[in-house]
């Protein structure tokens, strides 16, 4: 379940609409996403390059003005380089819009409204850095020889087998089977996923690290988004396994079953009422079972305890105005006292949706997008 629709596209300009509060500003539409441009850079039916919030740029000279404080020669850290929201003159702007003719890379002539062109941009997706040992990369230690010790001649075995990057230190081999990452897609990429009046279950998107837990009916794995974490391991997936003794509880009783969260606090200053007492926590979000297939959502309501699943903001008809006044609001995790991330939409019945996958959205906080873009 990767990230598979945070691309960099061509857009036509169908539309530049008037800022109310700035004569030389325009705003231009971008499926769900608003950017606030100068009007001149512009004409209706251009082609323009469109980067979604959390993009991360490349150190390139079409993107020069993003980092003009950070003295030349210098490497640019990565948030000068990541795309975010701002506010101009009152208005929001999503992301990044850019003529066409900025990048030499791109053949002008053979593009077309839609082409992704991230690869050919050089321009990735922003990931949050794992908490712990796992945030430092791994560089292969120096044997002189792969039969000098034992511990040297496993390493080369495991090299060659493709497992060593996953058995170094912190982390694990994944288990049989290994269950996907788990990623959601943007409202903004598909508005029209859910139909006025479908029945929904809204929940609140822990800003926290991404978790899964699996008992196989002999091992107890415990997974990061990417990586499966050593017994050994003190990182928080492992912290929050002893903390809270009904995870392993649940997997037991749930044998091949994966259950699916978000451990806190990892992200500075969303602490979700972690303290002394409870220094850890954990919110359920979704349980892959083992023949491949979600659980249904209602039936997920009653099977981890209540105290332990993300907040529920609403259960009803599908209203997209009302989603949006969701998203935004403070946290209502027991303690917490700051903002939500933002929510996440889910259709009550299991269903499938064609180019998408799951009927399952998120819509982030644009308070949320706006402080991260301010701490960088």
């Amino acid at each position: 379940m990767s990230n598979s629709t945070h691309r960099v596209n061509v857009v036509k300009i169908e539309e530049i609409l008037p800022h109310p509060n700035a004569d030389t500003l325009g705003i231009v539409y971008i499926g769900g996403y608003q950017c606030v441009v100068k009007k001149d850079a512009y004409k209706v039916g251009e082609l323009a390059v469109y980067l979604q919030p959390d993009s991360v740029v490349p150190q390139t000279k079409p993107f020069e003005f993003l980092w003009a404080d950070v003295p030349p020669q210098e490497e640019v850290p990565v948030r000068k380089r990541r795309i975010t929201v701002r506010r101009f003159r009152g208005q929001w702007s999503e992301g990044l819009l850019l003529p066409v003719y900025d990048f030499k890379e791109l053949e002008l002539k053979l593009l077309v409204e839609g082409m992704d062109v991230a690869e050919a941009l050089g321009i990735q997706h922003y990931e949050e850095p794992e908490p712990g040992p796992s945030r430092t990369p791994r560089t292969r230690p120096q044997y002189q020889h792969p039969w000098r010790s034992w511990s040297a001649f496993k390493f080369w075995v495991l090299y060659k087998l493709g497992f060593a990057d996953q058995l170094h230190g912190d982390n694990a081999k994944p288990p049989k089977n290994t269950p996907p990452t788990y990623d959601v897609e943007g409202f903004k990429n598909y508005p029209h996923t859910f139909a006025e009046g479908e029945d929904v279950i809204v929940t609140e998107k822990v800003h926290g690290s991404n978790a899964r837990y699996l008992f196989d009916g002999k091992t107890m794995h415990v997974g990061s988004k990417n990586l499966w974490k050593s017994e050994k391991s003190t990182c928080i997936w492992r912290r929050a396994l002893k903390e809270l003794p009904w995870i392993e509880e649940w997997c037991r009783l749930n044998p091949l079953c994966t259950l699916y969260g978000e451990v806190v606090p990892t992200q500075k200053g969303y602490t979700y009422g972690t303290d002394e007492t409870f220094p850890v926590k954990f919110f359920a979000f979704d349980v892959l079972l083992p023949e491949g297939r979600w659980e249904d959502k209602k039936v997920f309501e009653f099977t981890v305890p209540v105290n332990a699943k993300v907040p529920l903001l609403y259960q009803g008809p599908y209203d997209a105005a009302k989603l949006k006044e969701l998203a935004e609001g403070k946290s209502l995790a027991p303690g917490a006292k700051h903002i939500r991330e933002g929510i996440v939409i889910s259709s009550t019945m299991e269903r499938q949706v064609r180019g998408l996958g799951r009927a399952q959205l998120k819509l982030k906080s644009m308070a949320f997008l706006e402080r991260e873009a301010k701490n960088g």
